[in-house]
């Protein structure tokens, strides 16, 4: 990720600065999300790719997140990972990270 350039308080009128740091944020804002989309389309392709994952006793691909995601979470909200509850609510408001189930 580009590293965020705050721009430097001029002297003169305060909101010409701020109206100037909102558009960047927002820029920065937009940029990450967009970055996060492409992530979860390359997730998706590669459990497309992988197909149906199976292997004795392991049961089958249902999610695949992203690195980065799953460590923004852990940092925020330490051990959610294990917390059933979590992953079942993160399954179903990202449809777009599930695993292929071979339909």
């Amino acid at each position: 990720m580009s590293e965020i350039f705050i721009p430097k308080w001029k002297a003169g009128n305060g909101s010409a600065y701020m109206n100037g740091l909102e558009r960047h944020i927002r820029h920065h804002v937009d940029l990450e999300r967009h970055e996060a989309s492409k992530r979860a389309q390359e997730a998706n392709l590669e459990a497309r790719a992988m197909g149906v994952a199976k292997a004795d006793g392991i049961g089958q691909l249902k999610l695949v997140v992203p690195a980065r995601e799953w460590f923004r979470w852990e940092q925020e909200k330490p051990g959610c990972w294990q917390d059933k509850q979590f992953v079942d609510e993160f399954f179903r408001d990202n449809p777009h990270l599930r695993g292929v189930t071979g339909k």
